[in-house]
């Protein structure tokens, strides 16, 4: 996992019908230790597929999904459109995947879903990392606010396009394509203003994300938190108050705005490359000894004991192999370490390890059932 290769992986894509009637869009690529990626508010997976291919050439098997009413997945019901409705449609694609365990990653709205999966079902997240999440306990106390004052939401929108175009500020020829790719990404949302509408209201009513925090500071989960320092959506601030929370590790990256990973995604990659350096490759490290993987960078290892023998994850390996599309140097991102966990770097106790364990293998069966009748294709349209 420690590797310098800087391989980069074709990412496959597809629709996923589930057995109860939804449509899900995901891209796959990769070999290894499950990662699964959220995006951020209007956005989709298509706006990281450059990161995630550099990602996926460290040694994951990445999985990245669109959220509910946000690219190729559908809206959900008026009824049922909560952030924890959100979260278990969610969970209910990786049940149908075959996916055990993961590592969880998730940028801005994506790390808001990770922290609610990592405080909702601990035993299927190997470690939490969260890039500029959109939580902190002034960050959720603030946006209900904007509801109730038409002045307030503007500002709050207005902040928010300013920092989005902040990349502009590259060079002429990555100018260019940050906003073709943000063109074509947040033009479909936008185009189906419910979708968008449905989620800043979920996320609104989703309330204070503190207590989850502290449900992941309790389970012992591994959290790094890798956050831009003049971010104007998510202040660094509400990075620290999330750090402290949950007991995670916070990163600084300087000079940087919420989308700087959308922006630069060598750079993105490159800060997952430094983490596998430090403490998320210490964690895999750790869980590999739990598990009882004698190779960390064996593949077949990791899918062995964090997939489902009949994943249906298992037949895009299967059918497409990895296929690799040259190498090249990541662009190096300077990551400032502000705190770092106060939790010892140690091995799980035994009786929490066997939890997990039986927690991520025993849960098969149920998630066979919801592979019986879910349907997946592939999109050729990326």
């Amino acid at each position: 996992m420690t590797s310098t290769s800087q391989s980069r992986i074709r990412l496959t894509h597809h629709i996923v019908d589930l057995d109860d009637g939804r449509r899900i869009g995901l891209s796959v690529g990769g070999r290894g230790v499950p990662l699964v990626f959220m995006h951020a508010l209007l956005l989709s997976r298509r706006a990281y597929l450059r990161m995630l291919s550099r990602i996926a050439g460290l040694g994951f098997l990445v999985v990245a999904v669109d959220a509910a009413g946000h690219g190729d997945t559908w809206r959900l019901p008026k009824d049922r459109c909560s952030f924890s409705d959100r979260a278990d449609s969610v969970l209910r694609t990786l049940d149908a995947l075959g996916i055990g365990q993961a590592v969880f990653a998730g940028h801005s709205m994506g790390g808001r879903m990770t922290i609610q999966l990592a405080a909702r079902a601990p035993e299927r997240v190997l470690a939490a990392v969260l890039l500029d999440p959109a939580a902190g306990a002034r960050f959720d106390a603030t946006i209900p606010h904007l509801v109730k004052s038409p002045g307030r939401a503007l500002g709050a929108a207005s902040i928010a396009f300013r920092d989005t175009l902040a990349p502009l500020r590259l060079e002429a020829g990555p100018q260019v394509g940050y906003l073709r790719l943000l063109a074509s990404v947040a033009t479909p949302n936008l185009l189906n203003p419910l979708g968008a509408v449905r989620t800043i209201k979920a996320i609104i009513e989703s309330g204070d994300y503190t207590p989850m925090l502290q449900t992941m500071h309790v389970e012992g989960m591994p959290t790094m938190v890798v956050h831009a320092e003049k971010d104007k959506i998510v202040p660094f601030s509400s990075a620290r108050e999330i750090a402290n929370a949950a007991d995670a590790t916070l990163y600084r990256v300087p000079d940087a705005y919420h989308s700087w990973l959308v922006a630069n995604p060598l750079q993105g990659a490159d800060a997952f490359h430094q983490l596998l350096r430090s403490e998320l490759g210490e964690v895999i490290r750790n869980a590999a000894d739990t598990i009882g993987i004698a190779d960390v960078s064996d593949h077949e290892a990791w899918e062995r004991e964090l997939l489902d023998p009949d994943a249906l994850l298992l037949e895009f390996i299967r059918d497409d192999g990895v296929a690799a599309i040259g190498a090249e140097e990541l662009n190096h991102v300077e990551l400032e370490l502000v705190r770092h966990t106060q939790r010892p770097h140690q091995r799980m106790s035994w009786p929490r390890r066997m939890y997990r364990r039986w927690a991520a293998k025993h849960l098969h069966h149920a998630r066979s059932l919801i592979r019986q009748n879910t349907r997946i294709r592939p999109d050729h349209r990326m």
